[in-house]
Order: C-alpha cells, then sequence, then structure tokens
C-alpha cells in the first residue's frame, strides 16, 4: 500500500466529484484514498440552505488527518484548494495539490470576471445563491460533455458565509512542504495568471492543462490530469 491521498472538493459539489475517476485511478495504483464530504455537503442535489464558516470546513478536513498515523498527501480543488492552503498553517501533511484552486489572493477578481461575463448571476448573488449561479452558468464549472445534466443535478448549495470568506487574501504560509499548483488554460473561474501567481507565492511546480476547464476531474479525458499529479507524486516531470 502506498500513501493515503485526502481529497477535498470545492464549492457545490461533494465527496462524489472524485469518485467516478480519480479514486479508482489512484486505488488501482496501490494509494488509499479517502474524499471527505465537507459539513453540509454529504447529499448530492441538496438545496437546503447551509451557513458554515470557512473554519468550519478546515476543522472538517484536520478532523480527517488528524486521525491518520502517517502524513498525508492533500488534493483540494476550487475552494477545497483554499481550504487545504488555509489548513496547511497549522496542519500536516505530506505533499499537497492545488487543482483549480482559489488563489491566496482570494476570490474578488474571479468574482467579478464572473459578474462581468455572466450579469444574469448578479440577481443570485442577491440571493445569496451560489447553486443558483452554477446552475445557471454550467460552464463556470464544466465543459460539454454527455454527463453534464448529471453533474449539475449533483451540485448542492453552498454557504455564503464561506464565499464571504474566500473574498479575504492569505497570507501564504511556506512550510517546506511540496506542492504542485494544477490548472486549466480554458477555467471559467480561475485564470492562468492567478494559477501562475499561487505557484509562484508558494515555490510550487506549476502545470498547465491546456484546454482544461474549472473541473478538471469531471472531464471526458481527466485521466490525463490523474497521470499528471501522479507523475509529480512519483518524482516524474509532468
Amino acid at each position: 500500500m502506498k500513501e493515503t491521498i485526502v481529497f477535498v472538493h470545492g464549492m457545490c459539489h461533494g465527496a462524489w466529484c472524485w469518485e467516478a475517476y480519480f479514486i479508482p485511478y489512484f486505488e488501482q495504483l496501490g494509494y488509499r484514498c479517502v474524499a471527505i464530504d465537507l459539513p453540509g455537503h454529504a447529499e448530492p442535489g441538496s438545496t437546503k440552505a447551509i451557513h458554515y464558516s470557512i473554519e468550519d470546513y478546515v476543522n472538517a478536513l484536520a478532523d480527517i488527518v488528524d486521525g491518520m498515523k502517517e502524513d498525508p498527501i492533500i488534493i483540494g480543488h476550487s475552494m477545497g484548494g483554499m481550504i487545504l492552503q488555509k489548513y496547511m498553517v497549522k496542519g500536516r501533511c505530506k505533499k499537497a495539490v492545488l487543482m483549480s484552486s482559489v488563489p491566496p489572493q482570494g476570490v474578488w477578481m474571479p468574482s467579478l470576471r464572473v459578474l462581468f461575463n455572466n450579469p444574469g448571476a448578479v440577481k443570485y448573488l442577491f440571493q445569496a445563491n451560489l447553486l443558483g449561479v452554477f446552475k445557471k452558468y454550467p460552464q463556470l464549472m464544466f465543459h460539454v460533455n454527455s454527463k453534464l445534466e448529471e453533474y449539475q443535478n449533483m451540485m448542492c448549495s453552498e454557504s455564503f458565509r464561506a464565499y464571504l470568506q474566500l473574498l479575504i487574501p492569505i497570507y501564504p504560509v511556506k512550510k517546506g512542504i511540496p506542492m504542485l499548483v494544477m490548472g486549466g488554460t480554458a477555467d471559467s473561474l480561475i485564470s492562468v495568471r492567478e494559477f501562475k501567481q499561487t505557484a509562484t507565492q508558494y515555490g510550487a511546480e506549476l502545470a498547465l492543462m491546456e484546454g482544461g476547464s474549472h473541473d478538471l476531474m469531471l472531464e471526458r479525458d481527466c485521466q490525463k490530469y490523474a497521470v499528471a499529479i501522479q507523475k509529480w507524486l512519483e518524482g516524474f516531470s509532468i
């Protein structure tokens, strides 16, 4: 058995987003895989309002890792990437992967881009309905594929309180933990420039995936992104 990988999902997602492709791929390589459901995200498709803080999410990750004997590899997607960044200030992990991650500067610029390019999102923000934004504009998360409707239906409500906290920049803390920053060049939420800035601020390796969307782990050809992560974990160039 190789190391343990802990997967942390992003906004409006759940552990389900890792279960279709990434977990089977890494398990067949011998990794032990643990995908967590952040508080309020255990029921796919739930529209029940939740009001958790980012700190609640960080604590949920800490609860999982603290029960492990050895430091795991942690992969955080989108908001999960920011949760991982905050966790690493005091927490422990062997290696970290920030996939399509919120940058240390927060989501001010990504939010402004979304509103500029998709003006209809404004009404949903006034309603504190983040799920409504992504249901209305699925291209923010996904490339068009045969399972798009299925994925949309599995997305759940998100805490607007947590979103507001994502607007606040953090100070990147370098702790000598090997880190990979991975992002798609066609990501509609986080820009290539922001991926580059994140990698620079952490002294991390950068992997820009040509044509990749925000939800890299749910694309039709997502195995190539899993392969890239595997190569990095095992010391090979991407």
